[in-house]
């Protein structure tokens, strides 16, 4: 494992240094200026200037520590959805998939434990097992601006340990006037050599009402993507072998293949009413829809090494053979649907020294994955291996693994899930301006209701007779373009559709796995009821704003337990051959008081200092609490299970932050702050069959043996880290920023002192490293962004056995630019290059392969006329 060290001491004479030169390089622009006074008045301050100083002045202005983005910024980069414009602010990262970003890490920490807002309320996750959001979904053209808070006020929920993450849409009473904007682009992935169109538009227009302003702000966008990503991946574990012949090494006993071939969809509706009936009185109705589609074609070689024996022939440190193996190749057919809908409607009103704000919001979202097909053909009795371990494994097989016509067709899974997500919430927040000790302050106090219910329905028809002795000779393709080794013959989707329309009434239905496969559904409901108090005191120089918040959680969580078992279990229904089930239900409350103390002192004119003490904490997800396990199996006294754990207390948090920021007159500003967060209630998946009750899955049957894994609260854990951020515009146009986010973690396993490896490891999904470097140049007509982002290396799955096999994504470097021109009139052309170092997600155990993935680079090609 790799882990950044850093010493605090060492962040003084690199603070001393950037100032020197933000401070050298102000000065020199005072003298200039001073000689030039006569001659010019006024500076033209470039778009991508003027964008970095509207960031910077929000965040100098903020009582709490922020990094903002506006829209005419996240404009300047090649980032196609909110999940990759905020990759560029100050210790944020993203994980991908297929290539995008999708999920958010603030901090270097597991996106599950960040929370998300949209126009002030909380969004809800459409995947199945998932707290954290894909915000993906939603397209960068309906942004007003992003806000990432890494402190927190008693007004903010206290559901976030990395960051709360704000999504403002846009607002037609920041504009002036009619305004509009018209985008068409054109996209190409040079993998796949597909090309990927877009457009998108935004309308903005002021009404006067008999002197009433009406607002109405209106956006759209869509985007057709088509691409594909080729992979290589180890399904299970890297372990130590002793071949047949004596060798010893480490393999793996099961690795595939992967070529997918995607089409994603991309469609973006925003409405936005805000209706200023007089000074100081204001109503509004903010909307957001989303609508996301993932059309998925994956062609899958697996190669199933272990087929009849446990051990290879033979093994090296970079090869090995093994007999009688057999070789999977399976399509997948899917197609994934997710939807998004956000409406809040609210008010403020400003009464003297009285204001109130409220707000009524409904979000729903869903996932649908209907007629996903999965179809397998198997060849046996093979002899396969591969000549090179290590990030790309290099498969070989004998000669008839290209013998289309020995591979039978085995298996048919057609499967239609559907999740749904749903949030009710309302919010009061009532302020008063006193005095403190003859300061001006603003006393404030709220309550937040939320109602969220969550349910899985999970529908699985498993086929193993097919009327006759078909092969894959039958349905093969052999135009797949892979990469990174031999593929050999694929299976041909229109011709195996065709055939399955045609014949599938008189498929032979598999009742216990089909059975075992839909009979999980769950519902899952979560209640919170929240209340505060707050004081923000105004003190010239400084600012201070402390007080308390109090939530309270009411969680439940209904589901089935399935287990399949050579014998009755007692208490549960038989409904299949050796398929028992019966429903359970789980209840569990909790509730806990939030101090936090934020304080800003303005030194200087050009130096601010803050710091701040925050409680907050993070829900487990929703995987993990699903009352439903995913797997238990009986057989002769032995028990096996994989399940949730709908009683985990959520994650405790205590985080300590202080920082120094140094903004010079002209654009130029750096700022270095530490963080440190003990966190209690840590969540970690383990083996707890030395404590679990077994009657909960076989009721009275005896065990003798037992593997039980579950999510379970482990002790503590603690993250220290340190941020830098860096901007400074030029004279000749330039414009540099960088950030970086340095973390070091450690957490408890709670193994016990037999435990076979050490306790010890750093937060899961927590990256040691994130950092951003851009560098602008506009001049005229012409802007031109290079920009570099980079993740560190971070911990994915824990090996319960060996800590040498614990999975870790590798760092990740990804390069981009963006360029445009723009006309008199409005007309903007820009072009943009996306991962142009063509770099891949790998992700390893102790160097040998756990998944290796290239995407390639990808361009775009647009206009835009903007009136504004």
């Amino acid at each position: 494992m790799t882990k950044v060290v850093f010493n605090l001491k060492m962040l003084a004479p690199i603070a001393a240094a950037v100032i020197s030169v933000n401070a050298g390089a102000q000065q020199a622009t005072e003298q200039a200026a001073g000689k030039q006074g006569e001659l010019m008045e006024t500076i033209v301050v470039t778009a991508q200037a003027a964008n970095a100083r509207s960031d910077i002045e929000r965040q100098r202005d903020s009582n709490k520590v922020v990094a903002v983005q506006t829209s005419e910024a996240i404009g300047e980069l090649p980032d196609a959805n909110v999940t990759e414009a905020l990759q560029r602010m100050a210790g944020v990262f993203i994980a991908r998939d297929q290539g995008e970003g999708r999920f958010v890490g603030v901090r270097g920490i597991d996106p599950n434990l960040n929370a998300s807002t949209i126009n002030g309320m909380s969004l809800p996750a459409p995947e199945t097992d998932s707290r954290a959001v894909a915000l993906d979904v939603i397209p960068s053209d309906l942004l007003a601006s992003l806000e990432v808070f890494k402190t927190l006020t008693p007004d903010m929920s206290a559901d976030s340990i990395g960051g709360a993450i704000e999504i403002k849409s846009i607002n037609a009473l920041d504009h002036d006037g009619q305004t509009y904007k018209v985008t068409v682009e054109h996209g190409y992935g040079e993998l796949q050599s597909e090309n990927s169109p877009k457009l998108a538009g935004t309308y903005t227009n002021k009404f006067d009402l008999n002197g009433r302003t009406l607002g109405v702000a209106i956006a759209a966008s869509h985007q057709e993507r088509n691409f594909g990503s080729e992979n290589v991946e180890t399904d299970g574990v890297w372990e130590e072998f002793t071949a047949l012949d004596g060798s010893e090494g480490i393999t793996a006993a099961e690795i595939e293949q992967r070529d997918y071939t995607v089409t994603r969809e991309r469609t973006g509706l925003a409405a936005n009413f805000d209706l200023e009936v007089s000074e100081g009185h204001q109503l509004y109705l903010h909307s957001l829809y989303s609508d996301f589609s993932d059309s998925e074609e994956r062609q899958r070689n697996s190669y199933k090494l272990d087929e009849e024996n446990d051990d290879p022939d033979t093994i090296s440190g970079s090869a090995v053979t093994w007999s009688d193996a057999a070789l999977e190749k399976e399509l997948k057919d899917r197609y994934e649907e997710q939807e998004i809908l956000s409406l809040v409607v609210g008010g403020s009103h400003d009464l003297n020294n009285w204001g109130v704000e409220y707000a009524l919001g409904f979000s729903h979202a869903e996932e649908s994955e209907p007629h996903r097909r999965d179809t397998t053909f198997v060849q046996e009795g093979l002899e396969l291996g591969y000549t090179r371990a290590g990030k790309i494994p290099q498969m070989v097989a004998s000669g008839s693994a290209l013998d289309t016509a020995s591979y039978e067709l085995d298996e048919l899974v057609i499967e239609d899930n559907y999740t749904d997500d749903e949030e009710v919430s309302f919010r009061i927040d009532i302020r008063r301006d006193i005095d403190v000790a003859g300061k001006p302050s603003e006393l404030k106090f709220g309550m937040q209701e939320r109602r969220r219910e969550k349910t899985g329905d999970l529908n699985a028809t498993v086929y193993d007779g097919f009327g006759g002795d078909f092969t894959l000779a039958d349905f093969a393709s052999n135009g797949i373009e892979y990469g990174l080794g031999t593929f050999g013959p694929g299976v041909n989707k229109a011709a195996l559709n065709a055939f399955i329309n045609a014949n599938l009434a008189n498929f032979e239905v598999d009742e216990t796995d089909t059975a075992l496969d839909s009979a999980r559904d769950y519902v899952m409901n979560e209640d919170i009821t929240a209340f505060y108090v707050m004081n923000d005191i105004d003190f010239g120089r400084a600012n201070l704003v402390y007080g308390v918040r109090y939530e309270a959680t009411d969680f439940s969580g209904q589901g089935y337990r399935v287990a399949e078992s050579g014998e009755a279990i007692p208490g549960s229904e038989e409904i299949a051959e050796d398929v028992y089930a019966s429903a359970v239900e789980y209840q569990s409350d909790y509730s806990k008081l939030f101090p936090s103390v934020n304080f800003k002192f303005d030194y200087s004119d050009n130096i601010v200092l803050r710091a701040a003490y925050t409680e907050s904490l993070s829900r487990p997800s929703f995987g993990d609490l699903n009352p439903s396990p995913a797997a238990i199996e009986y057989d002769e006294g032995e028990l096996e299970v994989e399940a949730g754990n709908p009683l985990l207390d959520p994650y405790e948090a205590r985080n300590f932050d202080a920082s120094f920021e140094y903004y010079a007159d002209a654009l130029g500003m750096f700022s270095v702050g530490a963080f440190y967060k003990q966190i209690d209630n840590f969540v970690v998946t383990a083996d707890v069959a030395s404590t679990a009750d077994y009657s909960m899955y076989v009721g009275s049957l005896a065990v003798e043996e037992a593997e039980i894994f579950q999510p379970i609260n482990g002790n503590k854990a603690t993250l220290t880290g340190a941020e830098l951020s860096w901007t400074r515009g030029f004279d000749n146009g330039f414009l540099l920023r960088a950030n970086a986010t340095m973390t070091d973690s450690e957490a408890s396993l709670g193994l016990g002192a037999d435990a076979e490896r050490s306790d010890k490891i750093a937060l899961p999904s927590q990256a040691d490293l994130v950092a951003n470097f851009i560098v602008g140049y506009e001049r005229d007509a012409l802007s031109l962004r290079l920009s570099t982002a980079y993740k560190g290396e971070r911990l994915l799955e824990v090996d319960l056995e060996d800590e040498a096999f614990d999975l870790y994504e590798d760092n990740h470097m990804q390069v981009d630019l963006s360029a445009k021109y723009r006309f008199e009139n409005g007309m903007q052309v820009f072009f943009n290059a996306v991962n142009l170092t063509d770099e891949p997600f790998y992700a390893n155990r102790r160097g040998y392969n756990g998944q290796y993935e290239e995407y390639g680079p990808a361009y775009v090609l647009g206009v835009t006329y903007s009136t504004f």
